[in-house]
């Protein structure tokens, strides 16, 4: 409670020195009232950080901190209602000094006196019930001592460790015990002593595995010296030196010792008759100052290899530890250091490697529960206890510690069903436990977190467990509640914000990050463990709503978050309201929050709002309003305009917002307006520019003369000097018009630090205004779309740090500038445009014989990693550049258009370059792309539209000098008329497509001849299939995952008896969609199409019990389909069966029940029979279905 009192005080403080400097001129009465507050305030703040740092309180000094709590948070408040109508007053204060009458009432010279009067009144007010309580401390005495704090605050005690405690109950610690020893006995390192830390946070059992390894027999036999020493949170390295020496000496037998005593004495003492401790204590009291300790530990170490473990260390200090190791360097090369540590920054302060430790898998800690609790196995089995211990093991995720404190409470309990069911049903932070159990060792954690973050991490427990924290969006809401103080001018807030969330993550606090394309951090998970403790130490100032809670807030919240809509008993108090993403709906749509009026902090994310009330503006305290996702929300009140402490404004996806209200203009203290996903914004306010505090600022709709008079133009963005952006779209760049009319010359967005930018036009010239709009040279991502210019700008080609770039709707664009040169390229998008092509930067002048296409050179594209074409009619490939012109025969443009329509059905493959193996490519819809032979197809995938086009593949393939012809494509879920695919060899396919094939009634067997490595084949839209080579397919293609089939109106799966044998090993998926009849393939007679001729060796037999590797089957749109296939049958290790739209499909065959492997099944729209026939217990089928875990039928 100290610490989050702390944050009340600083804020005061804050308050304090800005309304009595001489700038606000305010009545003396006043001043000196704020004076004197002041005065008691910087006492209180003493007393905390006295509380803090003693950690563990008495009841009555927690009593006594939470009287104090009340009365600071309303001089807070109180406060905050004067600087806001300070800065009300400053924000409409017009040319002149002209008071304009919205507020400038209140401060008008006849008010003036009264108001000073009432102001001064209620300052005196606050500080006397301040003096109040601060002067109760005198009642709280401890055996003659004074000072509440000193006499009611035990001391930490600090935690001691040994080497030789049995360990009875260690599991699944076997690796980690393998490769630590390994490090230990490697003698292969360039230094005489090597460190490795052992990290994990408190709990994991990084104190066990050192004493495992510490005690281990291989260990002991190749160091000569085995120390242990118990760090903690004192890193003192004279302490620590005496404590290795303490080791060092205590591990002399008796006659060293009296050697070494007879150094140190001067021989009086009869030395003879002194016990083993009487002379370590003689020796060790020798031994007073530096000087001595490192000339003895010289003496002990010097030679030897040793192995000292330095168990739980705490230190961040480089420069501590290098001083400590400096000492520690006589040893013999070999020797080795073994750290336990909490943090990774304490690792990383000794050495860049480090043995991360991580929880214990699931049946490991099952056994280990089971253990402790004392059940054997008949004893849990018959008690109905499974169950319930694995909803108990999700609390304890894997964490060692806190799996024994379940334990060992269950088994002094009377360790019945209904006991273990409280421990399933309750938090962790809510059970009591005993010093050395998992909550208290984690709070060890908290404790030694500097004061500034611990009330960031106690926040944190607002929001649900297994929840995806933003970065962004916690560092906005710990502003809003004042936690973050930058210590100078130099950073920002927002950077202030960043070091605090890196270091929470530092000292694993967080865990489970995500980093955006640019390798930033976006956001971090918080453990189950870590949620607990954050849960505990926040106490009842945080708290959490759900089905499962009372729905009145506990006396002193003040911050919350509801994750369940009901009717709540609301605190006026509460400064946070946080409501949980996708758990709550604003009734009516409509938002009311005038009962609010202190809070900070409101987030209405998902709540389908879609009006704000104007009593918004009456939450004059107000830092951050997130209201995204709330894809019904139009507009916003003006009446926003009051609030003028406003820092934060997301409208993150808010699809239909029109446009932002004019008074918006007047937030002076807006830093973030986050406004992505907001398509339908028609124009930013004009005099945006104005927020000058602005820091984020997204997206920008430009506005035109013709459009809005009260829309800001492009000008305004450039004036926003302030901003420090990362990702920023402009849209309706087709309202600029002229740039020489509408742009200054001066204008400019290369000044933004930018990673991201997106370009969106509607229609009209472009040219100018794309050459006016180059950014910062470091772009990464840039996005244009529905451009209407006949070229990109030339400095799309000089963005050297460009990692990706996407085309789209760009119809006027026949031609891209050269973009295979760029380094760091790793994805291009073009689709929907009617590109030709893109240049090439050089060429090495060499042609493939076959194709005549130009052969690139090792730096063609260096860095791709996935490329997709889409939707490009006139599509024709890369051409040539030299010298910057490009080279172009003078028939492939007269020849064009007849060539495209020839190509759109003799030939839809699409050539690409040679590029790695590692390159995944997806074409869809490129007509006018040619290919090549030989080993450039080996370089493509495909959407193969036509039976000339398979059968060209076939021959195509056929010539290729690798024995086995390829095409490779990596898998993808199912989609129709979309392919994805990886540049490797056809023997490497792994997903290809067959979509809208009109004139085919069978497909080549001898294609699949080819494809050893297919995983995915989608068969879609091919009405005129009459038959499917089943038995080629699951012969040929051993690796086969996944086989789609859907809309093909006239297939039938039907299979006759005789064509039993022949289902491949290997399959994973099988999607089979929209079939209707026949067993035969029939069509193409130069080609086999059936399976049926041919050598039928080795033909996998299902009867024959061989097992095939499906784990997925889907029906989609089976028409004729009566019965399931037969073969399905031996399918045993089908774990997922989805059968959707067969119509005739009205009952389940006999066999079914044979898919032991089954746990999920769906079948929809299927009619009306099969969900009765499926119906639970009543159903006739239902003894078929009865061992899936999760079976969804209906109609």
């Amino acid at each position: 409670m100290a610490e989050i009192l702390g944050a009340v005080v600083g804020s005061i403080t804050g308050h304090l020195l800005s309304l009595v400097s001489p700038e606000i001129g305010l009545a003396r009465g006043v001043k000196v009232e704020l004076q004197n507050l002041q005065s008691t305030v910087s006492a209180i703040a003493a007393m905390l950080r006295e509380a803090e740092k003693r950690q563990v309180l008495a009841e009555g000094v927690k009593d006594w901190l939470k009287k104090l709590e009340d009365v600071l948070y309303d001089a807070d408040d109180l406060l905050d209602d004067f600087s806001t109508q300070v800065l009300r007053r400053r924000s409409v204060v017009g040319g002149g000094n002209r008071i304009l009458n919205e507020v400038g009432i209140f401060f008008s010279s006849s008010n003036q006196l009264v108001y000073a009067n009432k102001m001064a009144h209620r300052v005196e007010d606050i500080r006397k019930r301040i003096n109040a309580i601060t002067n109760d401390r005198v009642h709280f005495h401890l055996e003659g001592n004074s000072n509440p704090i000193e006499s009611l605050v035990e001391n930490r005690v600090t935690r001691e460790t040994y080497p030789y405690e049995p360990q009875p109950y260690v599991i699944g610690r076997d690796t980690d015990k393998k490769e630590v020893i390994e490090f230990l006995l490697n003698p292969d390192f360039e230094e005489n002593v090597s460190v490795l830390p052992i990290v994990g946070f408190g709990g994991l059992g990084k104190t066990t595995l050192a004493r495992l390894v510490f005690n281990n027999d291989s260990v002991k036999e190749y160091f000569e010296l085995k120390l242990w020493v118990c760090v903690s949170t004192n890193f003192d390295v004279k302490d620590i030196l005496g404590k290795i020496v303490r080791e060092c000496i205590a591990s002399l037998n008796m006659n060293e010792l009296r050697n070494l005593l007879g150094e140190e004495l001067d021989g009086k003492d009869d030395m003879m008759k002194m016990s083993r401790d009487q002379i370590l204590e003689k020796v060790l009291a020798k031994l007073t100052n530096m000087d001595e300790l490192q000339r003895k530990l010289g003496e002990v170490l010097d030679g030897k290899k040793f192995l000292l473990v330095l168990d739980d260390v705490w230190n961040e200090n480089r420069r501590e530890w290098l001083n400590l190791e400096w000492f520690l360097q006589n040893g013999a090369k070999g020797s080795k250091i073994l750290v336990t540590t909490r943090s990774p920054l304490v690792a990383r302060t000794m050495t860049g490697r480090s043995h991360k430790l991580s929880g214990l898998a699931e049946d490991e800690s099952f056994s280990l529960l089971m253990r402790m609790a004392m059940k054997q196995e008949h004893e849990w089995r018959n008690e109905n206890l499974e169950s319930i211990a694995k909803e108990i093991l999700k609390k304890c995720a894997g964490v060692p510690l806190a799996i024994t404190t379940i334990g060992r409470l269950l088994l002094f309990s009377r360790n019945t069903e209904e006991d273990w069911l409280k421990f399933k049903n309750n938090d962790l932070s809510r059970i009591n436990q005993e010093e050395g159990d998992i909550m208290p060792s984690l709070k060890l954690s908290y404790n030694f977190l500097p004061s500034r973050l611990k009330r960031c991490f106690s926040y944190c427990s607002l929001f649900p467990k297994d929840c995806k924290l933003e970065k962004r969006e916690l560092i906005h809401l710990w502003m809003a509640q004042g936690y973050i103080k930058p210590l100078s001018n130099r950073q920002t807030i927002e950077e202030v914000g960043q070091d605090y969330f890196m270091e929470l993550l530092s000292r694993s606090f967080f865990q489970d990050v995500e980093e955006d394309l640019y390798g930033s951090i976006v956001s971090c998970k918080m453990h189950d463990l870590m949620h607990d403790l954050a849960q505990s130490v926040a106490g009842n100032d945080c708290i959490t709503i759900d089905s499962s809670n009372v729905k009145t807030f506990p006396e002193g919240t003040r911050h919350v978050s509801i994750a369940a809509a009901g009717d709540y008993e609301w605190n006026g108090r509460v400064r946070s309201m946080l409501f949980i993403h996708g758990k709550l709906e604003i009734e009516n749509g409509h938002l009311d929050v005038s009962g609010f009026t202190n809070l900070r902090a409101l987030r209405l994310r998902s709540a389908k709002v879609k009006k704000i009330s104007r009593s918004i503006g009456k939450l004059k305290h107000l830092r951050s309003l997130d209201l995204s996702f709330n894809y019904g929300l139009r507009y916003l009140p003006n009446s926003i305009s009051k609030l003028c402490n406003l820092e934060t404004l997301s409208l993150r996806e808010c699809l239909r917002l029109k446009r932002l209200p004019r008074g918006i203009t007047k937030l002076v203290n807006l830093r973030q307006l986050i406004l992505s996903g907001c398509g339908s914004l028609t124009h930013m306010p004009r005099g945006i520019e104005k927020l000058t505090s602005l820091q984020t600022l997204d997206v920008f709709a430009v506005g035109g003369k013709w459009y809005n008079l009260n829309a800001a133009r492009l000008n305004e963005l450039s004036r926003l000097t302030g901003l420090r952006i990362k990702e920023l779209t402009i849209q309706g760049l087709d309202r600029v018009g002229s740039t020489s009319s509408e742009v200054d010359a001066s204008f400019s967005i290369k000044n933004f630090p930018l990673q991201s930018l997106k370009l969106d036009w509607s229609f009209g010239d472009s040219e100018e205004v794309l050459e006016r709009l180059r950014p910062h040279p470091d772009l990464k991502v840039l996005s244009i779309n529905l451009y209407g210019g006949a070229r990109l700008s030339s400095w799309v080609s000089q963005l050297h740090r460009l990692v990706q770039i996407e085309i789209i709707y760009c119809n006027n664009c026949s031609h891209l500038p050269p973009l295979d040169h760029l380094p760091f390229l790793k994805k291009v998008s073009l689709r929907k445009s009617s590109l030709e092509c893109i240049e090439l930067w050089e060429s090495t002048g060499q042609e493939d014989k076959e194709s005549g296409m130009p052969q690139p050179n090792n730096n063609f594209f260096p860095s791709l990693e996935e490329i997709e074409l889409r939707d490009l009619p006139k599509f024709r490939g890369w051409e040539r550049r030299t010298n910057t012109r490009i080279e172009r025969e003078e028939d492939d443009h007269s020849s064009s258009s007849s060539s495209s329509s020839s190509s759109s059905s003799s030939s839809s493959l699409l050539m690409l370059h040679t590029f790695s193996d590692k390159v995944n490519v997806s074409i869809e819809y490129c007509p006018g792309f040619s290919y090549a032979h030989g080993q450039n197809l080996r370089q493509m995938g495909f959407t193969v539209t036509s039976t000339k086009l398979a059968e060209q593949l076939l021959r195509d393939a056929s010539l290729s000098q690798d024995p086995t012809p390829v095409l490779t494509v990596a898998p993808i879920p199912p989609s129709r008329g979309k392919m994805t695919v990886s540049s490797k060899s056809l023997s490497t396919l792994t997903y290809i497509l067959f979509s809208g094939i009109e004139d085919a009634e069978d497909l080549p067997v001898e294609l699949f001849r080819s494809l050893p490595s297919l995983e995915a084949l989608v068969i879609s839209e091919c009405r005129r299939l009459k038959a499917l080579p089943v038995r080629a397919i699951l012969r040929y293609l051993p690796s086969l995952e996944m086989l789609e089939i859907s809309e093909c109106k006239d297939l039938d799966l039907s299979m006759d008896e005789d064509s039993h044998d022949g289902v491949g090993e290997g399959m994973n998926n099988l999607q089979l969609q929209g079939m209707t009849s026949q067993g035969k393939l029939r069509g193409y007679p130069q080609l086999d199409f059936s399976g049926e001729s041919g050598n039928q060796r080795g033909m996998p037999n299902l009867q024959s019990g061989e097992p095939t590797k499906l784990r997925e089957l889907r029906f989609y749109e089976i028409d004729k389909m009566k019965t399931l296939p037969w073969w399905m049958q031996h399918l045993t290790n089908l774990e997922e069966l989805s059968i959707l739209d067969c119509s005739n499909l009205k009952a389940l065959p006999e066999w079914f029940p044979n898919l032991t492997s089954l746990k999920q099944l769906r079948v929809i729209g299927c009619g009306k029979e099969l969900p009765r026939r499926c119906r639970e217990i009543t159903g006739e089928d239902w003894p078929k279905i009865s061992h899936i875990q999760k079976v969804d039928v209906r109609n």
